[in-house]
């Protein structure tokens, strides 16, 4: 899916998501429950956040790398991946991915 729609990722986020599908899937568990309550905003920084500290509270040595950079990146692989929830996220330009594209 994101194949097709590179124009929208880092290359940052395209090697850092394989290594890190249990943050997506996390991320994914958060978005649909906040979805579930009803709203129409969220934000996926907030998610990251919670993800954090529960994390912090429940692991130890965990392997939770979550770059502030990452969470825009999640929020439209999520929005391509569950296109009936779309739309919780408000999206700016990502200038870091349309650099990355540009160069390759």
């Amino acid at each position: 899916m994101m194949e097709a729609h590179t124009e929208m990722f880092s290359n940052e986020f395209l090697v850092w998501l394989p290594k890190n599908l249990h943050i997506w899937d996390a991320f994914v568990d958060q978005a649909t429950a906040v979805h579930k309550r009803g709203f129409k905003h969220y934000s996926a920084r907030t998610i990251i956040h919670v993800l954090r500290h529960h994390s912090a509270l429940n692991e130890e040595g965990g392997e939770w790398k979550i770059n502030n950079n990452i969470s825009p990146y999640l929020a439209r692989l999520f929005d391509l991946k569950y296109p009936s929830m779309a739309g919780m996220w408000e999206f700016r330009a990502t200038h870091r991915a349309r650099r990355d594209n540009y160069l390759e």
